[in-house]
């Protein structure tokens, strides 16, 4: 409403401050005292304009400075500065839009003739190379203006320099938001004697940093909700811990590519500490760096979710961080584990308990993976996987019966199915095993990858393996992707 309302004031003194009567003539005119009378908005105080004007996108505030005399400097104390080249600056209309250099000038001249001392926003999108320095100097600038909200967002690779990172940190107790959207953007983590501390930090949404970290360090975030991170590394040539102390901290989102997965020297540990988490998400190709909660028996309320994709390091280190991962959600009731090709077998030997967990949903999986997980999950109560990769029906018929089996397990679905042999191994075993078994769900892959054929014998097979030995219900359907 402040917005739209400010537009129209803008418009309304254009009109006032440039009308003139249509011959011309000074009868036409108004007079001094009939303009001073429409002009409302000019005669509001300095601060209410700035605040108004603030609304404005940056540049179209700016343009306000031309009306007269008295708004010559309004939007030089706006609160929200808004830059964005692309604005400024398009191939297909260079003169209209002044370029490059237009660009810089006028971010320059905004940062400037600012006279707050505190800004409230500070959004800044480059999507054009500039000089690094002069790109450091205007977040470094608005960083000392102690800014609440940033957010700086660019598809090229640029770093931050020394100074620009000492700032961000040094200056983080003011910041309530903190978005970065880069490719590439090397920030290294000051020193400092025990901790730095981001007191107000609400949002917090980090893509395409490597921070470069040398000893290690906790870092505050009393206020913090949401942790979100996505193609960023951690990096250190020594081995340290990157301590998050986040006391209301309830969501943990982690992406990582390729790229961010494979860079070195990942010696750095990132501990979660004191948090209140509610929901977990790493999602990545491989997996290549420690990651540690200090109280894991403070998550059992969490939905943990861990999905691996098949690219990305070797198995043996992807398999290692995994398992320890795992071993942090060991009281968790619901878990979501894609990409248990990972899991070697040294590493199933020293995964945990599952004691609380009662819902399993699985990617492809084997059944040496999957025996391995319903022996450690005695209360099991729901099991779901895409895909069996591979049964061996001698280890299945030679195994302990998990005990979740016997007394817990009472839905089953499985998905992607192809009619194969060792897929009716394994539904046999769970038939034959599943005391309280109540339902099992087989979803298809898509009709036309099957001959109907092989569908109704598998299904045949099936009820020929529950006569006498299941009563639970038998559904299908086909996947559909």
């Amino acid at each position: 409403m402040q917005k739209s309302g400010s537009r129209k004031a803008v418009i309304q003194m254009k009109v006032v401050g440039s009308s003139v009567g249509a011959s011309g003539s000074r009868n036409d005119r108004p007079h001094k005292k009939q303009k001073e009378k429409d002009d409302i908005i000019s005669k509001l105080p300095y601060s209410l304009r700035s605040r108004i004007l603030s609304f404005l996108p940056t540049k179209d505030a700016a343009r306000t400075s031309v009306l007269s005399r008295s708004w010559t400097e309004s939007w030089t104390s706006i609160t929200k500065l808004d830059l964005d080249d692309s604005v400024f600056h398009s191939p297909k209309s260079k003169k209209k839009s002044g370029g490059k250099q237009h660009f810089i000038n006028f971010v320059n001249r905004a940062l400037l003739l600012n006279e707050n001392y505190s800004v409230e926003c500070f959004s800044l999108v480059i999507t054009n190379k500039y000089d690094q320095t002069l790109v450091n100097t205007w977040i470094s600038c608005m960083l000392k203006k102690n800014v609440k909200k940033l957010s700086i967002a660019s598809s090229l690779e640029f770093p931050f320099s020394a100074l620009t990172s000492r700032s961000l940190f040094n200056n983080a107790y003011y910041l309530e938001e903190l978005v970065l959207k880069m490719r590439c953007c090397a920030i290294n983590v000051p020193p400092c004697g025990y901790y730095h501390s981001f007191g107000k930090l609400k949002l917090l949404k980090l893509c395409g940093i490597i921070f470069t970290i040398d000893k290690s360090i906790k870092i505050l975030l009393p206020v913090l909700k949401k942790f979100e991170t996505k193609n960023c590394s951690w990096l250190s040539a020594h081995v340290v811990t990157l301590e998050l102390k986040a006391p209301l901290l309830e969501s943990v989102f982690i992406d990582q590519d390729l790229e961010s997965v494979t860079r070195e020297p990942r010696n750095c540990k990132i501990k979660f500490s004191d948090s209140s988490l509610k929901e977990f998400t790493y999602c990545g190709d491989g997996i290549s760096q420690a990651i540690v909660l200090s109280d894991p028996s403070s998550a059992r309320n969490v939905a943990a979710n861990i999905i691996l994709y098949k690219r990305g390091n070797s198995v043996q280190e992807s398999g290692s961080y995994a398992c320890l991962l795992l071993n942090q959600f060991s009281q968790v009731k619901c878990m979501k584990f894609h990409g248990s090709e990972v899991l070697t077998q040294p590493n199933m030997v020293l995964l945990p308990k599952f004691a609380m967990l009662t819902h399993l949903d699985l990617g492809s999986v084997s059944d040496e993976v999957l025996l391995c997980l319903l022996q450690k999950s005695p209360v099991l109560n729901t099991l779901v996987f895409k895909e069996i990769t591979k049964c061996d029906q001698e280890r299945l018929s030679s195994v302990v019966v998990p005990n979740c089996l016997a007394s817990t397990l009472q839905v089953v679905k499985f998905g992607n199915l192809h009619g194969h042999e060792h897929e009716l191994f394994l539904a046999k075993y769970l038939m034959e095993n599943g005391i309280v078994l109540e339902r099992m769900s087989f979803s298809f892959a898509n009709a036309w990858q099957i001959d109907s054929k092989v569908i109704e014998e598998f299904k045949e097979k099936l009820y020929s393996f529950k006569k006498g030995v299941s009563f639970a219900i038998l559904e299908f359907s086909f996947d559909y992707y």
